[in-house]
């Protein structure tokens, strides 16, 4: 009788701690993690900015943002902490409206970080990637200067895919911090040494900017665009200092130009550089524009607002077209996209910097947002998902697909 009565309770107790283990058993499409891309993330991304968890726009792509917005929503709600969205997640963050995710999901471009460095190299790289290939991925960029970290970490973080940005940046490819086969080939083979060019936009070129600044070169707002301003302090730093002068800060020149032997501008070199400034690029109007439209960035998006202290879409590209000197009236973005004297781009693969590209919404066909574009694959737009002005990537998710046409102001 004993015997039974504890076999009893063996097989209660059995029942009773493996039920929970079994109930905690999720399956892998199920789970958001870095790495993965579709419209679960982006509907993941869109509830964690909406809560302000999340500070730049959804893309689609889970990376290292979206991770930490995670975390810091798992810290803040007493849940499991592992920067992962399975479902304990996101019904607490979801609640009411929380759903499913389709057992049909593919998951796609989520390698694991454990086991890339099992993987040959024909696919891609991802931030959040661990292993070998992170590590000859590191060294690579390092040897071609754009990865300054002091260690290389076989870690796939932010240093990391800033420095992947730069080289995409450099060598004219689509700017977005994942290193595909067609990087890796080209990184593998005869790319290019860390290049700013005129055009490019970014933290090393405000940085560049400042540093040009302290030296005397320039002497207007560090916007992190490297427009004709840009270009002609470039172009006089290069000449004080027995450069090549191109304009561009390529090895020789930034090499020069943050150590000690830089030499100094002259007096008058900042303003003459800003004088002649219209005539050293070869679109200077856009480049105007686009200068213009950084120095607003932060600025808080507020509907039917034109500036200068707050913007919606319309009105932030009105402020930016009157303030380069474009006769054009306040319209909507729809009235934008029709205006008969600019030409039409449709293709995204021809836009140019300073082309007022628009867009449509999931639920509509009608032309809904506006803003720059700044190349490579970017625009600078303002836009309540992202606070206000901010620049925004074109090339993956919600802007990619709803993206209609453009115009060519210049």
């Amino acid at each position: 009788m004993f015997k039974k009565l504890m076999l009893s309770i063996s097989i209660c107790l059995s029942i009773v701690v493996l039920a929970p283990f079994s109930a905690l058993a999720v399956s892998r499409y199920e789970v958001l993690q870095i790495g993965d891309e579709d419209a679960w993330v982006e509907e993941l991304q869109e509830k964690l900015h909406e809560t302000d968890y999340l500070k730049c726009n959804p893309t689609g792509y889970f990376g290292t943002d979206t991770q930490n917005a995670v975390i810091q929503f798992q810290t803040d709600n007493g849940l499991v902490v592992d920067g992962k969205a399975g479902p304990n997640t996101r019904k607490a963050l979801f609640g009411d409206e929380y759903s499913e995710i389709d057992p049909s999901r593919e998951v796609k471009g989520s390698a694991s970080p454990q086991t890339v460095q099992q993987t040959s190299s024909g696919t891609s790289l991802n931030p959040g990637d661990k292993g070998s290939e992170v590590s000859d991925l590191q060294q690579r960029l390092q040897d071609l200067e754009y990865y300054d970290y002091s260690s290389i970490t076989g870690y796939y973080g932010p240093v990391t895919t800033e420095a992947v940005e730069r080289f995409q940046r450099t060598n004219h490819l689509t700017v977005n911090g994942i290193m595909d086969s067609k990087c890796l080939e080209l990184l593998k083979s005869g790319s290019k040494y860390y290049t700013m060019y005129p055009g490019d936009s970014g933290d090393d070129i405000r940085e560049m900017q400042d540093r040009l600044g302290e030296l005397g070169y320039f002497d207007a707002t560090s916007t992190g665009y490297f427009g004709s301003i840009t270009t002609s302090a470039v172009k006089s730093f290069q000449s004080a200092n027995g450069l090549a002068v191109d304009g561009v800060v390529g090895k020789d020149t930034r090499k020069y130009l943050y150590s000690s032997d830089a030499k100094k501008g002259s007096s008058g070199s900042s303003s003459a550089s800003s004088s002649s400034s219209a005539g050293s690029s070869g679109n200077s109007s856009a480049d105007r524009m686009i200068e213009i439209a950084h120095t607003q960035i932060g600025k808080p998006y507020s509907y039917g607002s034109s500036g200068p202290n707050s913007y919606d879409c319309s009105g932030f590209v009105y402020y930016c077209l009157k303030n380069s000197g474009v006769a054009a009236s306040r319209l909507s973005s729809a009235g934008y996209s029709t205006v008969s004297r600019w030409d039409t781009i449709k293709d995204v693969n021809a836009l140019q910097p300073g082309d007022l590209v628009y867009f449509r919404s999931d639920k509509s066909s009608s032309v809904g947002h506006i803003g720059i574009y700044l190349g490579g694959g970017s625009m600078i737009h303002s836009a309540p998902s992202s606070g206000g002005v901010a620049v925004s990537s074109m090339s993956s998710g919600y802007y990619a697909r709803n993206f209609l046409g453009a115009k060519r102001v210049f």
